[in-house]
């Protein structure tokens, strides 16, 4: 009956989205992008192959899926990978990924929407990361005999997955699920009474934890920046400078107001979501009432090392946490929080906004003390200065979410151990 309900619900919706295209260029796109995607898919076979299927939301999931494909591909190199996104946020550009055969956008959960999908490749598992099940997917790939698991399974409490009016449709597509994976005891938590007893229920970790150890330690920074560290050895050996990371105007504005209030000897290294050549100029002239500025890409490596320095190439935040004290991650005042796994890893104390609710990692940092949330300008400029002054509390801080990382590796070799020995391909 719930899944009567609900795919009255979603006809409806799709049946509104048709009617609004014919006046939005926007929906009209996204539902032509959808479909091409979706055409462009079976001209891909996998040509005998035992067919993998995994599906992300967006960007930090497909991380996710990317480390478990990786360590699956390592152990069985024959088998046909097939990659399912959904949000439009992430980029064509990552479709070229060699790990998967294909890649393409999720079909809108119709009730009929997978049928060609599962009898065109008949997928043997279905690998679901961090949250999106949607319906009538699991269903289908229960209906065509698919094993699906959720891995790095996460609900944060205030899911609309929880709501009393939605919690009865969670229950009953989750039972399709052959295992849940929660990516930490302390998400493993926000499951109870939504599991059914035939499903394993085992904290198995968060596989994109490998994904950022990799990257850290297998991949360079931009040369620009390898160079600006080795000349600047001296000065980084005693100043580790107060890095901003993924700035948006209202991170912006917060900072200022910090400065207003506070004097301090600290040095900040700024990297903005998007390089705004206008807004960064207008930062620029705004920071210098408080202390020398320059842009990176212009620095000549002056002695002393200016109070500011703003960062406009891309390919150095991740790798520039490793020479902080603090890392301010943005996104929390804006949408969502960016990347924590990044500067935790290495070791640094982090601040943020208060939009968490969609990263199980900054939930459990903050639950252990590693992350710092606030939701006001005042909050933020109170918690920003106890940090800045207070080398304790940062080391403290620093090494929870060092550990926090150490403790999570591991978990893709943890999932594939699990879920593979059974099976015969």
């Amino acid at each position: 009956m719930v899944y009567f309900f609900y795919n009255t619900l979603i006809l409806k919706i799709w049946v509104l989205l048709k009617f609004l295209s014919l006046f939005s260029k926007k929906i009209r796109t996204e539902i032509q992008k959808r479909n091409l995607s979706f055409q462009n898919l079976f001209l891909h076979s996998p040509n005998g192959k035992t067919v993998i299927w995994f599906h992300s939301a967006s960007v930090g999931e497909l991380d996710q899926a990317k480390a478990l494909a990786e360590t699956v591909r390592r152990h069985r190199p024959n088998l046909f990978i097939i990659q399912s996104v959904f949000s439009s946020s992430v980029k064509e550009g990552a479709f070229s990924d060699p790990l998967a055969d294909v890649y393409f956008f999720l079909p809108f959960d119709l009730p009929f929407a997978y049928d060609k999908i599962f009898r065109f490749f008949k997928p043997k598992y279905l690998f679901i990361m961090a949250w999106d099940t949607w319906p009538n997917l699991l269903k289908n790939a229960s209906r065509f005999k698919t094993k699906s698991y959720l891995c790095c399974a996460s609900l944060s409490s205030q899911s609309s997955r929880k709501n009393p009016l939605v919690r009865i449709l969670t229950k009953s597509s989750l039972r399709y699920l052959s295992g849940i994976y929660p990516s930490h005891s302390l998400m493993a938590k926000e499951f109870v009474g939504l599991v059914s007893e035939g499903t394993e229920f085992e904290v198995l970790g968060d596989t994109r934890f490998e994904s950022v150890w990799n990257k850290l330690e297998t991949k360079f920074p931009h040369p620009l920046f390898s160079e600006f560290v080795t000349k600047q050895n001296e000065f980084l050996k005693n100043h580790k400078p107060v890095i901003l990371g993924s700035t948006y105007p209202i991170c912006e504005s917060y900072f200022l107001k910090y400065l207003e209030s506070n004097q301090d000897d600290a040095f900040y290294w700024i990297f903005p979501h998007k390089w705004e050549t206008d807004r960064m100029l207008d930062l620029k002239t705004k920071l210098e009432t408080f202390g020398s500025v320059s842009i990176f890409s212009e620095f000549k490596n002056q002695n002393p090392h200016p109070k500011f320095l703003l960062f406009d190439v891309l390919g150095i935040l991740a790798f520039a946490y490793k020479f902080g004290s603090i890392a301010y991650v943005g996104g929390a005042f804006h949408n969502r929080i960016h990347n924590t796994i990044e500067p935790a890893a290495l070791g640094l104390p982090i601040i943020t906004g208060p939009r968490i609710q969609n990263a199980p990692e900054a939930i459990v940092m903050q639950e252990l003390g590693g992350l710092i949330k606030t939701e006001t300008v005042a909050n933020f400029v109170t918690n920003f200065q106890k940090l800045v002054q207070n080398k304790e509390l940062r080391e403290k801080m620093g090494s929870t979410n060092r550990n926090f990382v150490v403790e999570n590796r591991g978990a893709s070799e943890k999932i594939y151990n699990r879920v593979f020995p059974y099976d015969k391909i």
